[in-house]
């Protein structure tokens, strides 16, 4: 008999990415600035010559391969990914405000003031919303095969 393949997306671990959304993307977006800083400096006749990107070009690319092997990162993007790509699935107006709000970093304090509701009832709506990230509802799928 076939093994079923285990989903590594738990409904907790959805929570803790969305939790942790704000403050990866934080990271990865500095992380980007200082490698485009990432230079190389010439001295001598060299300097004075017009120079193409080609050195410091090698030098970023080698940086960003770096980061990119790094298996935390990897996984990081990754996660983020996987939010990125099924957020769509939540098409209740107030879910999507609550997870939009969530993602930019938000305590759940702040939240359940601006969206009158109180935070353990937040919670719920939370886990409903990393539910149905989690497993689209079969409801709206589509028969797109012809």
């Amino acid at each position: 008999m076939g093994k079923k393949k285990e989903d590594p997306y738990s409904i907790n671990r959805i929570l803790k990415i969305i939790h942790m959304y704000h403050i990866n993307m934080k990271n990865i977006k500095e992380m980007e600035q200082e490698l485009s800083s990432v230079g190389v400096s010439q001295y001598g006749i060299e300097a004075t010559l017009p120079k193409g990107n080609a050195i410091s070009k090698v030098v970023e690319n080698e940086a960003i391969r770096l980061v990119e092997s790094s298996r935390y990162w990897s996984e990081t993007v990754t996660d983020m990914k996987y939010i990125q790509d099924r957020w769509h699935r939540i098409t209740d107006e107030k879910e999507a405000m609550i997870l939009n709000l969530r993602l930019d970093g938000l305590s759940m304090s702040e939240i359940s003031r601006i969206v009158n509701m109180d935070r353990s009832h937040l919670y719920k709506v939370l886990r409903k919303i990393a539910r149905t990230i989690k497993g689209y509802p079969q409801v709206y799928a589509t028969d797109t095969t012809n």
